[in-house]
């Protein structure tokens, strides 16, 4: 078998660490992680207040306020572990002897990484969209689950106007009043707007950066099921707005592995790789312990149907 460095757990690490999120994946790519080292992620919820101070006078005692609204949540971790048996391809590049077969082996080696890598991109993705709705939802056969990030009723709200009938004043109005809801609740400007060209095309300037003073990011991409249907991260006839980088409002926490092949007190992608003897095959592992927080959700809003 070529002695390629990719085989080393050392060196496999630090290649699925190095890995970056492509463009595509809008959110994963721009939101922070931040490492956690238990099993089960708690973050508070936080709330501006808008009470005003009262006078006082010279030589009294200062008046005592209530701390800045919150409440905590917690949930447990959402855990990927999932492997792949190399291809018949990938194996003959292994066994054979040479340079040659050793440059192949590392680059078939370093495909099958990077398909599984991608996979794990694709659901952080999908979570992440999921958690701007206001909850994430789970209702696969290992795993049934729900995670509410205390969203406000009224910021999931439905547009006053289906947007394919109404005049350009009705959405004016829509979105003006949606970003007086983020100003009025969030305390901060909403900045963008993410919705797919379909949804934009109900207002044609509305695709235009800067109007009503926001950002208006199309979002096409789409992910696979198991069955090979496509889906849009971003639903047709649907918008997110808000203020996604003030105060820190969303990120991805990153919890401990699992495996007990991992370091102590490992967090983010653990991969490892070995060889079965009977019958005689090469595997690849990836884990991942992941789950997006929202802790200032009255700075965004999910509009779950303008039509």
């Amino acid at each position: 078998m070529p002695d390629i460095s990719l085989l080393e757990p050392m060196v496999l690490r630090g290649v699925v660490e190095k890995f970056t999120a492509p463009e595509t994946l809008t959110m994963l790519a721009r939101i922070p992680q931040t490492s956690w080292p238990f099993p089960s992620v708690t973050w508070d919820v936080i709330r501006g207040s808008r009470m005003v101070a009262k006078p006082n006078v010279p030589n009294s005692e200062a008046h005592i306020v209530p701390r800045l609204g919150r409440s905590q949540e917690s949930a447990a971790f959402i855990y990927l572990r999932e492997k792949k048996v190399f291809s018949p391809t990938t194996l003959h590049w292994l066994r054979a002897p040479g340079e040659l077969a050793s440059t192949q082996a590392e680059q078939a080696v370093l495909r099958e990484v990077a398909d599984l890598n991608q996979r794990f991109d694709n659901f952080a993705e999908f979570l992440i969209w999921s958690a701007l709705k206001g909850s994430i939802i789970f209702d696969y056969a290992d795993v049934q689950a729900s995670v509410d990030y205390k969203f406000p009723a009224s910021h999931k709200p439905t547009s006053a106007h289906a947007w394919n009938t109404a005049t350009p004043q009705q959405i004016v109005g829509d979105i003006r009043a949606w970003k007086r809801l983020i100003r009025r609740d969030g305390r901060v400007e909403a900045k963008e707007v993410f919705a797919t060209e379909t949804t934009m095309t109900y207002y044609a300037s509305g695709t235009l950066p800067g109007f009503m003073g926001l950002n208006w990011q199309p979002i096409e991409t789409v992910y696979d099921d198991d069955a090979g249907n496509s889906t849009l991260f971003v639903p047709d006839n649907a918008l997110y707005m808000g203020n996604y980088t003030d105060q820190r409002p969303i990120e991805m926490m990153v919890g401990p592995t699992a495996d007990d092949e991992a370091p102590d007190g490992f967090t983010g992608k653990f991969s490892k790789t070995w060889k079965d003897k009977d019958p005689s095959a090469r595997q690849f592992l990836l884990e991942w312990h992941l789950l997006p927080v929202i802790t200032r959700p009255e700075q965004m809003i999910y509009v779950s149907s303008v039509v």
